[in-house]
């Protein structure tokens, strides 16, 4: 990938994070849907910037179309697609001014979209599939890179629970929950802190560079094996999908791996993205994760692994050391061989843990390595404590 277009591409990424608490997944997932060319759904409660987001990435790329529109039950087609040409009507040709409506956008937002007409949802089909637009006699070719809509709730109805399957990457937004995110937006609310503004970082012909790229990605060795024993397993526990949706996930896993910095394709890429994908439910996304962890361990699970087993040892170990002392050391051979066997089992970990660190067998982001790294560290610690005590029992 174009070394400088890449920064640009990360700088855009940072920009979004900045200006927008609590939504990494979020962003890197609608930045992916761009750089495929797929259509995104945010499901959440009202004011949790849904909409302030999609404008966002919209101001970050230079001359991007924008359309976003609230949808309600009386909302006219014309309103979404544009009004009637008067000039072609005297003609008897039926078409409509598109210019400045969704059919001439690079992106649009449909906000509470299921509370749209059935007139406007038929008429969306197209554009949501093919990018293309019925305009009376003629079909339109349209510039939509990506639609994205939003709802505070999923619809009962089932046919437009098949109707939202034509978005592929639907993620709940959720409230703030950080009291250091809170304390910043009070902040930007009051005037204390300026919110930093995204500004734009790539034009719409670098975004078509992106998108070729995206198309180019490499696929690692373990990427196919893990990606189709993912879906066997998740089929056996009743989460399925078509090959249609199959297709559209591989092209959207490709753009989530360069949204992430790299230029192939590892099973890693499945975590944070597919959980937001091939769910129905909020038991199919736990489901989903399980599955995820099992097949595809991630650096943070192993060190958790690691640091967990470490501390069973080193609480066992202060046990051991409190109640010999208080013993007078009574059964001393006894004491030294369970303090050797501690230090053992915690250099096995950290010996474990040093395997990862040095090895490309689990792909991990720099803030990973560090906290590998100092686990590392505090394994090294736990190692001196022991043998210290073992020092001063052999004096």
């Amino acid at each position: 990938m174009n070394n400088k277009l890449f920064a640009k591409l990360q700088n855009f990424r940072g920009a979004l994070n900045a200006a927008t608490l609590e939504r990494t997944d979020v962003i890197d997932g609608l930045l992916s849907c761009l750089l495929s060319k797929q259509n995104a759904f945010l499901l959440g409660a009202p004011g949790t910037g849904k909409s302030d987001l999609v404008r966002n990435i919209c101001k970050g790329v230079k001359g991007v179309n924008y359309f976003g529109y609230l949808l309600t039950p009386t909302t006219d087609p014309s309103e979404v697609f544009g009004p009637v040409a008067v000039t072609k009507l005297l003609k008897d040709e039926y078409q409509r001014d598109v210019n400045g409506y969704l059919p001439s956008a690079h992106v649009g937002f449909l906000d509470e979209l299921f509370r749209g007409s059935s007139a406007i949802l038929n008429s969306l089909l197209t554009l949501l599939n093919e990018r293309t637009f019925n305009n009376g006699k003629e079909t339109i070719i349209t510039p939509l890179q990506s639609i994205v809509a939003a709802t505070n709730s999923w619809p009962e109805e089932e046919s437009l629970q098949a109707f939202s399957d034509r978005f592929l990457f639907r993620p709940t937004v959720h409230t703030l929950k950080k009291p250091a995110s809170k304390r910043i937006l009070d902040q930007w609310a009051l005037g204390i802190e300026q919110r930093p503004e995204v500004g734009e970082h790539i034009s719409l012909e670098e975004l078509s560079i992106l998108q070729d790229e995206a198309e180019k990605v490499k696929i690692s060795i373990e990427f196919l094996d893990k990606f189709n024993s993912i879906w066997e397993l998740l089929s056996q526990r009743g989460i399925a999908i078509s090959d249609r949706r199959r297709v559209q996930i591989l092209k959207f896993l490709r753009a989530w791996a360069v949204v992430q910095g790299d230029d192939t394709l590892h099973p890693e890429h499945m975590h944070n993205s597919i959980v937001h994908i091939v769910y129905t439910s909020s038991d199919d996304q736990q489901v989903i994760c399980e599955v995820l962890e099992q097949e595809i361990p991630t650096a943070a699970k192993l060190f958790a692994d690691a640091k967990r087993a470490t501390s069973g040892v080193m609480a066992e170990f202060q046990a051991t050391v409190h109640r010999s002392r208080a013993n007078n050391l009574e059964g001393l051979n006894e004491y030294v061989t369970m303090l050797r066997k501690y230090h053992k089992d915690v250099n096995t970990v950290k010996g474990k843990v040093d395997e990862l660190l040095i090895s490309d067998r689990i792909k991990m982001s720099a803030s990973e390595r560090m906290n590998g790294v100092k686990l590392t560290q505090q394994l090294q610690n736990n190692l001196d404590s022991i043998a210290r005590e073992i020092s001063e029992i052999a004096q």
